[in-house]
Parts: C-alpha cells; sequence; structure tokens
C-alpha cells in the first residue's frame, strides 16, 4: 500500500472514529489513530496484492450509485410486501431454499450478493460453497424458482459491474455470452 493510500485510510478511521463518539478530543483522535493502524494491521489484502492488479477490485462510480439505486429499491419492495402480508389476512407465505450458482469467481461479488440477500427482508443466505460459489438462499415467498435465480443472479451482476475487477467483469461477460448462445 502506498503512502499516501495509508494515510487517507488513517485519516478516514479516525474521522469515523470521532463521528462515533460525537466528541473532537485528543484522546478520542489519538484513539481513532490507534483503531486505524490496529484495522491496517488485521484487515491486509495479501491475495489482492500478489495476483496483481488484474484481479484488483476496481470501483464503477456509476454503476455504484446504479447498484445502490436497486438494493435501496428492493429493500422498499421487500418490506412493502412483508407489511402486506402481515396486514392482511391472507397467507402467501412458501418458503424454501434455493441454490444459485454464481458466475463469477469473485468474492467481492460473493460477498456482497450475499450481504444484500441477508438484508433483505424475506430471504437469508444460508451457506456459500465452492468456486465459484454456490448460495444457498432461505426465501419466504417462493412462487417461481427461475425469477429468484434471476433476481439473484442480477444482483450478482450489478455488483460485479460496480466493485468487481477486470478478470470478474470478463468471466460475467463470457457466461452471458454462452448463457445467449447456449
Amino acid at each position: 500500500m502506498t503512502l499516501l493510500r495509508v494515510s487517507g485510510l488513517l485519516v478516514w478511521t479516525m474521522i469515523l472514529w470521532i463521528g462515533l463518539w460525537q466528541d473532537l478530543s485528543v484522546a478520542n483522535v489519538l484513539s481513532g489513530l490507534a483503531v486505524g493502524v490496529g484495522v491496517l494491521l488485521v484487515a491486509r489484502e495479501p491475495l489482492v496484492r500478489a495476483q496483481g492488479d488484474e484481479h484488483r477490485a476496481r470501483i464503477s462510480w456509476w454503476r455504484s450509485i446504479r447498484f445502490a439505486a436497486f438494493v435501496i429499491y428492493k429493500l422498499v419492495e421487500a418490506n412493502l410486501y412483508l407489511a402486506w402480508e402481515i396486514v392482511t389476512k391472507e397467507n402467501s407465505i412458501n418458503v424454501g431454499v434455493v441454490a444459485v450458482p454464481l458466475r463469477t469467481e469473485s468474492r467481492v461479488a460473493e460477498m456482497v450478493v450475499a450481504n444484500v440477500i441477508t438484508l433483505t427482508p424475506g430471504t437469508i443466505t444460508i451457506e456459500s460453497l465452492g468456486s465459484p460459489a454456490v448460495l444457498y438462499v432461505n426465501v419466504m415467498h417462493l412462487h417461481d424458482l427461475d425469477e429468484v435465480r434471476r433476481d439473484l443472479l442480477h444482483i450478482e451482476e450489478l455488483s460485479v459491474r460496480a466493485f468487481g475487477s477486470g478478470a470478474a467483469r470478463r468471466q460475467l461477460a463470457a457466461t452471458a455470452a454462452t448463457e445467449v448462445t447456449g
């Protein structure tokens, strides 16, 4: 990591720490610095650096905004659907576990997809196995298996386009091309 990046991360950690405590004091600045140093020592990225620039996550700001908007939309939709389920007498709950094979080996995409699934009311990621990962997702309203898989793969696609490495983006494009032709 470059000195500029390390110092930026330390400053950002101190700002977050001071914001957490809501008190600008010497003790909070020093403890924020200590926490930042601890985080940098523990949370290194040796695999990302060892594999070179090809497997390094790249952020596309426009696609990140699109991804965030999609996730917010899905969260609101799921909350409204769940609220409707609670308010009405009709029970449309149909619980099931769905296996969703991801199309890329991107650990970032796997983590983002699993967390977005878990954040969404009515779904939770149970397990992730293999490479490329297969996510096992518990779904509260399982009415169309293919639709659930399409939705989850769409989250993977958006996350790879927003945060994926060059290799993950090419892998996603190659799988999408074989799905169209095959």
